[in-house]
C-alpha cells in the first residue's frame, strides 16, 4: 500500500488523490474537485439511512474546491470481492442497493441539475457542466447542442425524435457503479461513494448512467435489474444511439 508523509494513499489518479489520515478520516484532494460532492454528501446524510462519508471540512484555495475532509468507510469494493460471492450473498447485497435506490428516487426534483441550484453534468469523454434546467425539454436541448455539427440531417432529426420529456425528476447517484460500493465480510453494504455527478436528473439517467458504465463482471447486469426497476430500455436505446454522435 502507497504512503506519503500524510497518511496512506488509498486512490491515486491523475492530479486526485485519496488519502486517509489520523481519526480514521480520509483527505479528498485535487485541483478539479467538485463542489457538488460536499453539497450532495450532506443532502444524502440528511434525507436517507444510505451509509456515505460524513463531511468534516471542505478546503478552497481561489473560490476552487481543493479538498474534502470526510470520514473512512470500511469495508472492501465491491468490484474486486463479486467474484467471490455465492449467490445469497449477491442477492442479499442486490437487495440492500435496492432499498437504498428506492430511497433515492422518492426524493424529487423540479429542475435538473445540482442539489444545491448548480449545474447538470455529462459527457462520455469529458465533463460536461450546464444549466440548471427548468424542465426535461430544456435538458434535452442542452444534450442536443452537443451533436456534432457535420452530423447529417436525417440523424438530427432521428436524434432529436429520440428524446422525450414525460418524466419525473429524482435524485441520482449518476455513477452507480460496483468500484462505489463498499461491502463487509457479512455482505453489508458499507459505503455508497463518489456522488460528485448526483443530482436532479430524469427518472430514467440512473439507468442509462449504471448500464452504460458497466464494468465487466459477471452476472452483474442481471443482479442490476432487480436494483433499478423500473426498467427503462426505450431511454437507454436512445440515450446510449445518441451519444455516438456527441462531441463529448
Amino acid at each position: 500500500m502507497e504512503t506519503n508523509e500524510e497518511g496512506e494513499v488509498l486512490h491515486s489518479l491523475f492530479a486526485r488523490k485519496i488519502v486517509r489520515t489520523a481519526g480514521n478520516l480520509v483527505v479528498k484532494k485535487g485541483p478539479d474537485l467538485r463542489a457538488h460532492e460536499v453539497s450532495n454528501l450532506r443532502f444524502i446524510a440528511e434525507n436517507t439511512t444510505i451509509p456515505v462519508p460524513r463531511v468534516h471540512d471542505a478546503q478552497y484555495e481561489d473560490g476552487k474546491l481543493t479538498a474534502i475532509v470526510m470520514d473512512y468507510m470500511p469495508g472492501k469494493r465491491l468490484d474486486k470481492v463479486w467474484k467471490t460471492l455465492n449467490p445469497d450473498q449477491k442477492l442479499s447485497i442486490a437487495e440492500q442497493l435496492r432499498g437504498y435506490i428506492v430511497q433515492l428516487r422518492t426524493l424529487k426534483g423540479t429542475y435538473i441539475g445540482g442539489v444545491d441550484g448548480g449545474t447538470a453534468i455529462t459527457g462520455k469523454y469529458v465533463s460536461i457542466e450546464g444549466g440548471p434546467f427548468d424542465s426535461e425539454q430544456d435538458f434535452n436541448q442542452w444534450i442536443l447542442e452537443d451533436l456534432a455539427p457535420d452530423l447529417p440531417a436525417i440523424y438530427q432529426h432521428f436524434a432529436k425524435n429520440a428524446l422525450t420529456d414525460d418524466h419525473e425528476i429524482v435524485f441520482t447517484h449518476s455513477d452507480f457503479a460496483t468500484r462505489n460500493i463498499l461491502v463487509d465480510g457479512n455482505s453489508q453494504v458499507t459505503a455508497i461513494l463518489d456522488w460528485e455527478w448526483a443530482g436532479w436528473y430524469p427518472e430514467y439517467w440512473e439507468y442509462y448512467k449504471a448500464y452504460r458504465n458497466l464494468l465487466p463482471l459477471p452476472d452483474w447486469p442481471d443482479y442490476l435489474l432487480r436494483i433499478l426497476p423500473p426498467q427503462y430500455e426505450k431511454e437507454y436505446i436512445s440515450m446510449s444511439w445518441l451519444s455516438g454522435f456527441c462531441r463529448s
